[in-house]
């Protein structure tokens, strides 16, 4: 039996009176320990946590963290099994982290959404009807692509990133009053910076100050720079509210995930592209780095 547990991926420890009494080289490798050092030793020894030592004598079950691993520890009588559960801990936080930020990409254009089928309830001419008909029918395939997980990458067509600014007044009326100086061309696809721009428009509603500008310019490197500004006052820190969760002390009045910015640093990635943050002379800007092949 031994022998097979030398080079088994499941950890056991054996124990008798208090002591280890035996280990195998998996074991040794999760509880971070060495072999020679620890055999005949007092199991808290071993185990260097009195949990353990306590679920090594009651038996059950308990998970815990050791040198960045996530380790499952089975506790039965005179013996410890245990598996390293690391991968299957952090695809778990990944999926759930993917469909936390999935559901803040609906938010906004859901109810923007709302609003357009609610306008239609109401006495409008034919032509605007048909307007927003086809905005709706727009967006619901864009927020189908991005249930099936679609990316925001590739190359097209150059359009103007002007264009942009009908579906972003219609599913975030607050935007109505930003200005645009969009004068270039991207050669990005539109599904992707649309999203960039709602949620960096939405970031600037809610925790900025009026005005509210939309702005791109050229860039050292051939990039194109992308930001929205506001003038909100000073921050202490840009690049740190990329974070998912991180929010900036102008945010603590207002409910939300702080995942907003996060999502346009994902994309912008997704593209080549890179997400910041900066002060301007007029306030604050966050936008996105484009590179010198997406754009004209």
């Amino acid at each position: 039996m031994r022998e097979a547990w030398e080079t088994a991926e499941e950890g056991i420890l054996l124990f008798s009176e208090g002591r280890v009494r035996y280990l195998n080289p998996a074991a040794a490798r999760m509880l971070g320990v060495d072999r020679e050092a620890v055999a005949g030793a007092p199991l808290l020894f071993a185990l260097r946590d009195e949990r353990l030592e306590s679920l090594a004598t009651r038996g059950g079950r308990a998970e815990f963290e050791r040198g960045g691993r996530v380790i499952e520890v089975r506790a039965y009588p005179g013996r410890l099994h245990l598996h390293d559960r690391t991968a299957r801990v952090r695809a778990e936080r990944a999926l759930a982290e993917e469909r936390t930020v999935v559901m803040h990409e609906l938010r906004t254009p859901v109810a923007g959404l709302l609003a357009l089928v609610e306008a239609l309830g109401t006495e409008l001419a034919p032509e605007e009807e048909a307007e927003i008909r086809e905005l709706i029918l727009a967006e619901l395939g864009r927020l189908a692509r991005l249930v099936e997980g679609a990316r925001w990458s590739g190359t097209v067509n150059p359009w103007p990133i002007a264009d942009l600014k009908a579906r972003v007044d219609r599913l975030l009326p607050g935007a109505r009053g930003a200005v645009w100086r969009t004068p270039h061309r991207l050669r990005l696809e539109a599904d992707g910076v649309f999203q960039i721009l709602l949620n960096l428009l939405d970031n600037a509603l809610k925790y900025g100050q009026w005005p509210v500008a939309v702005v791109s310019e050229a860039a050292p490197g051939g990039r194109l720079r992308l930001e929205v500004r506001d003038a909100g006052p000073p921050l202490p820190d840009y690049d740190g509210l990329f974070t998912p969760g991180r929010r900036d002390v102008q945010a603590a009045a207002h409910r939300g995930s702080g995942l907003g910015l996060a999502i346009v640093g994902r994309i912008a990635r997704g593209f080549g592209g890179e997400a910041y943050g900066r002060r301007v002379e007029e306030g604050n800007a966050f936008g996105v780095y484009i590179p010198p092949e997406g754009w004209e």
